[in-house]
């Protein structure tokens, strides 16, 4: 049984109406719909360091501070430059994933690959994991594609859902962040079963905002 808790359809309606942040994520939204691309440098800045500042998730947390500068200087000199350096790619697997429904089976792969490939990107700017960072920052520019992962969410969920097992026996070949992988399994199955049994369908900000009680 992968249910490890019940939960009831009013605590689902009454949690998932209680978001306080909505002004101030729906800023973020804007921002990012109105400015999907990773071509100016100064966008990008700005991207990058209000989704991390705003979340807790500050890209400039680094462990290699003393190679890569301070201040302004790091957010100039080597943020702006590497993700503008990608940011063909990372424009063309967003773009993609956008034009899809909902979450499946099917784009899940397509979902964990581009979180890798944006964490393994932050990984050469900081040398540490910035998995949260980039489910975030990608959650802004595909709402309705990425769940938002911090440990606290993380730890929320494990309350809720038991890892399924032979969905990740599945999406073994691909190559995912561990801690992203065993999160997104629990998050889809719980959007699934909230789906199934009451006929609600949960964005992955609502299921955030279910699980942080806030």
């Amino acid at each position: 049984m992968l249910i490890r808790r019940k939960i009831s359809k009013d605590e689902i309606i009454n949690l998932t109406k209680k978001d306080a942040w909505n002004f101030g994520n729906q800023v973020l939204y804007d921002m990012c719909s109105n400015n999907p691309e990773h071509k100016d440098k100064k966008i990008i800045i700005g991207k990058v360091w209000l989704i991390g500042r705003a979340y807790a998730a500050a890209i400039e947390r680094r462990k290699n501070v003393s190679e890569t500068g301070d201040g302004d200087d790091f957010y100039f000199k080597v943020v702006a430059p590497k993700i503008k350096e990608i940011g063909g790619e990372l424009d063309r697997r967003i773009k993609a994933l956008n034009k899809c429904g909902e979450i499946t089976e099917d784009n899940l792969i397509q979902i964990l690959d581009t979180h890798k490939f944006l964490t393994d990107i932050y990984y050469e700017i900081t040398k540490l994991n910035k998995r949260s960072l980039a489910s975030k920052y990608l959650h802004f520019h595909a709402p309705n594609k990425f769940y938002i992962y911090d440990s606290r969410a993380d730890e929320s969920i494990r309350k809720y859902i038991s890892l399924d097992r032979s969905m990740k026996e599945k999406l073994k070949h691909i190559e995912a962040d561990e801690n992203y992988l065993e999160f997104v399994i629990r998050m889809f199955t719980f959007q699934n079963y909230i789906k199934e049994k009451y006929d609600i369908y949960l964005t992955p900000r609502q299921i955030d905002v279910f699980l942080l009680k806030y």
